[in-house]
């Protein structure tokens, strides 16, 4: 009988300690505001997850486009991963770290070349916050009435960590609309944007050593510019220009 007693107590001591460590594991299924930094500067994106146990799976969203992503949840550790491409082979990016809440963070690692570190929080949790710039957007538009016109060639200097560039760009703009053409470092390439009021945006497609979509993002007033660029989601850095 006390054998048996024994034999109970153990079962239901083990049930509990099973069922407290299940509770504290959390659930991440959502949406995330992701956050990658790598010695190339920082990278901002979007992860969706959808977790089953202790299974996870999802997608990641940058300026590169959409990338699936796999990995799992023990307790309050998180690992994911998903696979880049860069100079024509996979590059397997590993986030670890831990879930706190509606906030993770931890360690990234490009695929062995590089570490970093990372951080996401959960979209519903800065959604009041992600609302808040819509007054400025109308005022730029009412900026539209000063008619900047940035067509022509420019001449650009890229600030990045990993150094410095000077692409040079050809302008065209009809209204809003801005094409063109890029010439630099990665090759010639069409560009696209928009010019609404003193903001200018345009973007392009590159290949090769880095694939992916660039994009610049600033103001101008129609003679010189500066503002950030996105250098396909592998890395930030700053740019000013001048016309010629």
């Amino acid at each position: 009988m006390n054998r048996l007693v024994y034999a109970l107590s153990a079962l239901v001591c083990a049930l509990i300690l099973s069922a407290s460590a299940t509770a504290q594991s959390p659930d991440v299924t959502g949406d995330w505001d992701l956050t990658i930094n790598s010695p190339q500067g920082a990278r901002q994106g979007k992860i969706s997850l959808k977790q089953e146990g202790e299974k996870l799976t999802g997608m990641l969203k940058n300026q590169r486009g959409e990338l699936p992503l796999e990995g799992s949840v023990k307790g309050k550790e998180i690992k994911l991963k998903y696979t880049v491409k860069f100079q024509d082979q996979d590059l397997v990016i590993t986030m670890t770290g831990n879930v706190d809440g509606d906030a993770m963070k931890g360690d990234a690692d490009f695929g062995g070349f590089a570490q970093g570190d990372w951080n996401a929080k959960r979209a519903s949790a800065t959604a009041a916050s992600g609302a808040a710039p819509a007054p400025a957007t109308q005022s730029s538009g009412d900026k539209s009435g000063d008619k900047t016109d940035v067509t022509g060639a420019w001449s650009v200097t890229v600030e990045t960590e990993a150094g410095s560039g000077n692409p040079s760009f050809t302008f065209k703009q009809e209204g809003e609309k801005l094409t063109g053409k890029y010439k630099g470092a990665f090759g010639e390439a069409d560009l696209t944007g928009t010019v609404k009021g003193d903001k200018i945006e345009f973007s392009f497609k590159v290949s090769g050593q880095v694939e992916g979509v660039i994009t610049y993002t600033g103001a101008t007033d129609g003679k010189t510019m500066k503002g950030k660029v996105n250098l396909a989601g592998f890395g930030e850095g700053t740019f000013s220009g001048k016309k010629q």
